[in-house]
């Protein structure tokens, strides 16, 4: 007899002994619905490493499927290379190769996986697995086993709490997180549990929710893992993450050595496959785990998302997870609701309401009448709680009355009936939203108000730009701004020089991104001595490091170079910060008329520049906001040949184009803490003399129609009015759990591109290759701005906005990340879902430096540019993008999407905590510095339209 089938035979008279002690818990096909999965009892006094050890008669058949299926060692976030134990067989050669081809998934997860650790527990220092969930919004929520959470947590008057301690029962337990505990026994990330959510009665499923702190120490929580959401293959790459601990008791201990090493409760990787046996409450998989594996997850590398939560197992035969399917359900219908929580007693306070009473909190709340000799409860003649649109829409006009009639009411800007946010997102409850200027209290009873009116909510929140802009300071944003889908511009695309068509050829492509390779490559294309001409196309040029490339040309530039530069330049010489480079990263930058004074003293008449026509007849209404850049060779007989142009999200700034001085090659190597203040941004250099020729074509254009325009205009400075908005407003990105740097990426391959201009082919193009995604659309887009009243935006922004709603109806996996800026994303989320849209953690995400403009569109295509997604981005204002039709530069960008949603991507707004200062406007034409501790601003960057 072989020893595996000697080893078969006791675990099977070991498991006819349990069953007979205990009754038949686990039969062949799975767990027993009719009995718990999991007793509680204690085994001994000493501290044990995993819970199943000490609790569960199925620890001793848990959990070796197939001797031969690898574990792995886990060391600092990553899995280790080396792997020396047990005996791979062929097919177990294969799974360390499809981990490897999936390794970028995998240790994306690693940091979101964790011990749960006890105190003034005498039996159990730790107790099983948990690992963050993506829970419709909330990034602090870990899930469990039920029968791991019962050690530590009970039931008690409707909710949950912490169980006496053990032995001092006059304390309760706690729980905490350690997310590292590996073999390298590196720096712990200990967490504590705050709250104990949810554990599904009778372990049915094998459920159980917790919250943890967000923060410890200067640590933050690693991003939540995604759920599957459908059925994997049924050959899909499984790997269970955990901590399987020593079972004493286990038979032939020695051979489960061999597989697992003699180290116990550290971090493990399991690789397997699924296997059949599978039914609606649970997916089986032949991973090994061992005693403290129950509440890992089971991570599809197939399909990049959790496909369920490990609980149980039955040697040679299966391991049980609760499917991601029902863990979903689960999130959705949210059992616990109705549940008791612990309420706070409500702030002392008063408020006096329009019927001459008062409401004084004490905590006890009395309602007091002058006059009537009565004295009620407040709270007994209380409408009941309401929050649908009739409701918020019937009180927000009593609302503004009584707001506007306090003492405050010249603090308050707007009152809407919105969408309501709580602690994890946006929700489906409408209130009574007050918008009130900055600086302004944040208290209802500040403005004379209770917290609910009518039983409808009531909320105080700062304005967001465009409400400040328009309530505080008279600028019409919407209407104002946007002057025709074309304005005063005129170009006939049917002239050959200016066609816009696709081309497909042999094409030399370089695609890299900011911050950490943007400059490094564009201060490459900027050295380049073999032409003779430049032309460019910004919105913005004041990086230091930038002029100074520009400067080096025109010093080094032979009779016949040129230069021809149109520039935005709305701002005018006298504001207060006319090129947006006020403080922060842009503190050094300099002014563009000092550039373009010494660009004109270097090159005399071979510099050509042009200030954008812009305003309500101009050729561009709001902004000549594209950035472009051209070479072209200068040959005899005034003859010209186009060699490569750059094409990019990204203004010629150094919040745009950080000024690392390395090598392209060595972007990976950059670290996060050394960008973590510059923003996203999307590059491409594109070596192709027909693409490069169409846009220098279009830009020389431009120049001259711009000059000529604004010749005719006016010969006075054009200036703008400046906002000083206060520095703790400013926001940068939370720390990514896992930060990576991108290389550049160097194609030389047949594709097909396509050059995007706005005001000339873009809404219609766009429109279609939306039209055309069947499987992803993701956008990563620094806007995404509906109007107020969805109905009145532009009819070709709409188009757009409404095709991608479509597809996202249709099943497609639309995904939008965009830029949150002084609060806008809050309106950006409550329009969106108002227009119909999707708005859950699965579909928006936003981050504040996140700047650039682009699509990836399935696996074949990718868009990318400067247009910003609003009515005036995608129609008047001057804007470039590319299509690019190639699976490789569809990857790259798909790669990079995956990283900065789920490593930035954010998508509840948290309750504003403090009041900032003021905003303050500085009119047109006045000249002053902005005060300590304010930046100044354009109306457009204030916005969010740079």
């Amino acid at each position: 007899m072989s020893d595996d089938e000697a080893y078969l035979n006791r675990l099977r008279a070991l498991a006819r002994k349990l069953e007979a002690r205990s009754g038949k818990r686990f039969p062949g096909r799975g767990p027993s619905p009719e009995a718990p999965l999991m007793g509680a009892e204690p085994f001994g006094a000493e501290p044990f490493g995993a819970m199943e050890s000490a609790a569960s008669p199925r620890a001793e058949l848990e959990a070796i499927i197939r001797w031969s299926r690898p574990v792995l060692w886990i060391n600092r976030d990553e899995v280790d290379e080396a792997w020396s134990l047990g005996v791979p067989d062929d097919a177990d050669q294969d799974l360390i190769a499809e981990m490897n081809a999936h390794r970028a998934g995998i240790t994306g997860i690693i940091p979101s996986v964790g011990r749960i650790e006890l105190r003034n527990n005498l039996h159990f220092a730790w107790c099983g697995t948990g690992w963050i969930v993506d829970f419709d919004g909330e990034s602090d929520i870990v899930i469990t086993n039920a029968h791991v959470a019962e050690i530590f947590a009970q039931a008690a008057g409707g909710r949950f709490t912490f169980r006496p301690g053990i032995p001092d029962p006059t304390v309760p337990q706690d729980a905490r997180i350690d997310f590292r505990e590996e073999i390298s026994h590196s720096a712990p990330r200990e967490f504590p549990v705050t709250e104990v959510i949810w554990v599904s009665p009778g372990q049915r499923p094998d459920v159980a929710f917790l919250r943890v702190a967000r923060e410890a120490g200067e640590d933050r929580l690693a991003p939540p893992v995604p759920l599957a959401r459908g059925p994997g293959a049924e050959d899909a790459l499984l790997a269970v993450i955990g901590y399987p601990g020593k079972d004493d008791r286990a038979e032939y201990a020695d051979r489960l050595a061999s597989i697992f090493g003699s180290e116990f409760g550290i971090k493990r990787l399991a690789l397997g496959r699924p296997t059949p046996g599978g039914t609606e409450d649970w997916i089986t998989h032949d991973c090994s785990t061992l005693p403290g594996s129950s509440g890992s997850v089971i991570w599809d590398a197939t399909q990049g998302a959790a496909a369920g939560l490990h609980f149980a197992g039955t040697a040679f035969t299966n391991n049980f997870a609760v499917p991601a399917r029902k863990l979903r359900e689960i999130i959705r219908t949210r059992p616990w609701h109705g549940m008791e929580r612990p309420a706070s007693p409500p702030a002392p306070g008063w408020v006096a309401r329009p019927d001459g009473s008062m409401d004084i909190t004490v905590p006890l709340t009395l309602n007091l009448r002058l006059g009537d000799g009565g004295l009620t409860l407040g709270g007994a003649a209380a409408a009941p709680p309401r929050s649908d649109r009739a409701s918020a829409e019937a009180a927000a006009p009593q609302v503004a009355a009584l707001a506007r009639g306090s003492a405050e009411a010249d603090k308050v800007l707007a009152v809407r009936a919105e969408y309501l946010f709580d602690a994890h997102g946006i929700t489906d409850d409408l209130g009574v939203v007050v918008a009130v200027a900055p600086g302004a209290p944040l208290k209802p009873a500040d403005y004379g108000l209770a917290e609910r009116h009518a039983g409808v909510r009531v909320v105080i929140e700062t304005a967001d730009p465009a409400t400040i802009a328009e309530e505080m300071f008279g600028f019409g944003v919407e209407r104002e701004a946007f002057r025709g889908r074309r304005a005063a511009y005129e170009r006939d695309l049917g002239e050959p020089r200016f066609s816009l068509a696709p081309v497909t050829d042999r094409i030399r492509l370089r695609l890299c991104v900011s911050p950490e390779a943007g400059w490094p490559v564009l201060r490459e294309f900027l050295s380049i001595r073999d032409y003779e001409q430049l032309t460019i196309g910004m919105y913005h040029v004041t990086a230091p490091h930038v002029i100074a490339a520009l400067l080096d040309f025109a010093g080094r530039s032979r009779p016949t170079s040129r230069l021809t530069l149109t520039l935005d330049r709305q701002r005018g010489d006298l504001a207060v910060n006319p090129d947006d480079t006020s403080g922060g990263t842009k503190a050094d930058d300099i002014p563009e008329r000092e550039t373009l004074a010494r660009l004109s003293a270097a090159l005399g008449d071979r510099f050509s520049f042009a200030k954008a026509s812009l305003g309500s007849g101009g050729l561009f209404p709001t902004a000549y906001h594209i950035k472009v850049a051209v070479w072209t060779d200068r040959l005899p007989g005034n003859r010209r040949k186009d060699k490569l142009l750059w094409l990019s999200s990204g203004n010629w700034q150094s919040s745009n184009q950080q000024p690392l001085g390395i090598p392209p090659a060595d972007a990976p190597g950059v670290r996060f803490e050394d960008v973590a203040d510059y923003n996203r941004e999307w590059h491409a250099v594109i070596e192709h003399p027909g693409l490069a020729a169409t846009f220098r074509a279009h830009l020389e254009q431009d120049q001259l129609d711009n000059a000529l325009a604004s010749a005719a205009e006016s010969r006075l400075t054009a200036c703008e009015d400046s906002i000083l908005v206060p520095a703790e407003a400013l926001e940068r990105p939370k720390t990514p759990g896992r930060f990576r740097a991108f290389a550049p990426l160097d194609l030389d391959e047949e594709m097909t591109v396509q050059p995007l201009l706005t005001p000339d082919n873009y809404p219609e193009v766009v429109l279609s290759l939306v039209g055309e995604a069947q499987e992803r659309l993701w956008i990563q887009n620094q806007s995404f701005n509906l109007w107020k009243t969805p109905e009145d935006t532009p009819a070709h922004f709409l188009a757009l906005a409404e095709a991608i709603r479509d597809r996202q109806r249709a099943g497609v996996d639309v995904r939008i990340l965009f830029r949150s800026l002084f609060g806008s994303e809050r309106n950006v989320i409550r329009r969106l879902k108002a227009f119909g849209m999707e708005t859950s953690p699965d579909h928006l995400r936003y981050f504040p430096t996140n700047h650039t403009k682009g699509m990836v569109i399935d696996g074949h295509t990718v868009m990318l540019g400067s247009q910003n997604l609003t009515a005036a981005g995608t129609g008047p204002n001057r804007d470039a993008s590319l299509v690019i039709r190639h699976p490789a530069a569809n990857a790259y960008f798909a790669e990079l999407f995956e990283h900065d949603w789920s490593q930035y991507g954010e998508n509840a707004p948290q309750p504003e905590s403090r009041r900032l200062r003021p905003v303050m406007r500085v009119a047109d034409g006045v000249r002053t510095e902005a005060p300590q501790g304010y930046v100044a601003l354009s109306l457009g960057a204030f916005l969010g339209e740079g």
